[in-house]
C-alpha cells in the first residue's frame, strides 16, 4: 500500500511540475500575440491570473486527498476501499486540470484567420448534419431560418467551431428539450448569424460576463467555448452579444463585416 501512496504522490509531482511549465509556455504564447499595445500587454497578466485561479481549485483538491492519504497510511487504516475513492478521486481533479489547460491552449494558439471565399450555409449545415442526431435525441428541434448568401470572405475552419460551439451550448441550456434556431441573413455590409434556443437563460448578473475566459453558469462548463468565439468574432471585425433572460432562453447574435463576391 505504502508504494501505491509513493506512485501517486510522485504522479502528482509530475502533474505539478508540468502545469508550471505549460503555464509559462502559453504565457510566452500569448506575450507574442500581445505585444503590439499596453493595454494587450496588460492583458496577459489577466489572462495568466485567471488560469492560476482555475487550477488552484483541483490542486487543491489534490493536495487535500494526499493528505488524507498520507493520514490513512500513517494510521495504520489502510482500507483498499477508501484508498481506491481517493486515488479516483486524484484522477479526477487530474483530468479536471488536463482540461482547464487543453482548453486555455485552444484559447492561447488561435491562429489569425485564413480568409478564404466561403459559404456560410454550407459551413453550418456541415456543422449540423454531424450533431443533429445527437441534438434530436436530446428533444430537442431544429429550426432553420437562412437565406441564400454569396461567397463571402472569412475562415471557413473558425466560423465551424463558432457554430459547433454555439450550438452546443444552446443544446446544453436545454436540458428538458426545446427548439434550437438558427438563422443566417445578409444584411448591408454585414453578415448576421443569430443561435436562439428555448433553456434556462442568463440571469442579468451574468450577462456582461458570459463572454469571459473561464466564466461558466453551468457546473461542468469549462467557460471557454463562448470566449474562443468571442474571439473568433472580433478577429473578422465584428462583434457579438446576447440577449436573455432566466426562463426565457438566449439569443446569440453575430454581425460580421463582409466584402462580397459572387
Amino acid at each position: 500500500m505504502g508504494n501505491i501512496l509513493w506512485l501517486v504522490v510522485l504522479g502528482c509531482l509530475f502533474v505539478g511540475v508540468g502545469v508550471g511549465i505549460l503555464i509559462t509556455k502559453l504565457s510566452d504564447q500569448i506575450h507574442k500575440r500581445h505585444w503590439q499595445t499596453q493595454a494587450e500587454q496588460a492583458q496577459i497578466g489577466v489572462l495568466t491570473q485567471k488560469l492560476v485561479h482555475e487550477i488552484r481549485n483541483p490542486l487543491n483538491g489534490i493536495s487535500m486527498n494526499l493528505q488524507l492519504l498520507d493520514e490513512d497510511f500513517s494510521q495504520g487504516h489502510e482500507n483498499g476501499v477508501d484508498l481506491t475513492n481517493r486515488v479516483h478521486r486524484v484522477r479526477k481533479e487530474v483530468d479536471r486540470l488536463d482540461l482547464i489547460l487543453t482548453n486555455f491552449r485552444r484559447y492561447a494558439k488561435l491562429p489569425p484567420p485564413k480568409f478564404e471565399l466561403s459559404k456560410p450555409i454550407e459551413l453550418m449545415e456541415e456543422v449540423l448534419a454531424f450533431n443533429e442526431p445527437e441534438i434530436q435525441s436530446q428533444n430537442i428541434e431544429i429550426s432553420r431560418d437562412i437565406e441564400a448568401l454569396p461567397l463571402i470572405e472569412l475562415d471557413p475552419v473558425q466560423f465551424k467551431q463558432v457554430f459547433l460551439n454555439l450550438i452546443i451550448n444552446a443544446s446544453q441550456s436545454m436540458k428538458n428539450g426545446g427548439v434550437l434556431t438558427i438563422r443566417v441573413k445578409s444584411l448591408a455590409n454585414e453578415l448576421l448569424i443569430e443561435v436562439q434556443d428555448t433553456g434556462d437563460g442568463i440571469e442579468a448578473v451574468y450577462v456582461n460576463k458570459i463572454f469571459d475566459l473561464f466564466f461558466s453558469t453551468r457546473k461542468e462548463g469549462t467557460g471557454v467555448g463562448l470566449a474562443i468565439v468571442k474571439q473568433i468574432v472580433e478577429s473578422h471585425g465584428g462583434n457579438i452579444n446576447v440577449e436573455s433572460s432566466p426562463g426565457n432562453g438566449a439569443k446569440f447574435s453575430i454581425r460580421i463585416p463582409v466584402t462580397q463576391n459572387t
